[in-house]
């Protein structure tokens, strides 16, 4: 019982070591300078503006998976992370900007790192969707199984994509 017990524990831990990999590996390829073949056959790099934008967020997303941090360094993350996300008005940085607060608030109250964990891990989770999503990072689209524009196309309840109207028959040969 209790060797069943560790084995799915360890199982678990190396199931989040491996989807963290996963993730910090994604977002650098994104973050990557483009490499383009000269006509001279010489290889250049180039910092692209969503690159770096890309970069920009990955930074910001390895601050927030910091431990062993100061409390004005946190701060000092959050506040960078709540200035990012801020460009944008939706749901999810809304989402974002309500826990950074809340982390800032739990911060300043005295609050044990322990306690914060959850709020932690939500707000990296919600923050690596924004980091994923391609209206906020346009280098995202690249590593999308999907293209993001299939993904739009929604299922009206008559089978036929919300795009072509209420679900209504269209008339024939028109």
């Amino acid at each position: 019982q209790k060797l069943l017990q560790t084995i799915d524990r360890l199982r678990g831990e190396a199931a989040e070591v491996n989807r963290d990999k996963r993730v910090r590996s994604s977002l650098s390829q994104m973050a990557a300078p483009k490499r383009w073949q000269l006509s001279d056959g010489e290889i250049i790099e180039v910092h692209t503006p969503y690159s770096t934008r890309a970069k920009e967020l990955f930074e910001l997303y390895n601050g927030l998976k910091l431990g062993m941090l100061t409390i004005d360094e946190r701060l000092d993350v959050l506040l960078h992370v709540k200035w990012t996300v801020k460009e944008f008005d939706c749901n999810l940085t809304r989402d974002i900007v309500e826990l950074i607060d809340r982390e800032a608030d739990l911060l300043n109250r005295g609050r044990s790192e322990a306690s914060l964990e959850g709020l932690r891990k939500r707000l990296a989770n919600l923050f690596l969707q924004f980091v994923r999503t391609p209206e906020f990072n346009p280098e995202a689209a690249r590593f999308q199984r999907v293209p993001h524009e299939m993904s739009a196309v929604q299922e009206s309840p008559s089978g036929m994509p919300s795009s072509l109207g209420s679900g209504t028959a269209l008339p024939m040969g028109a």
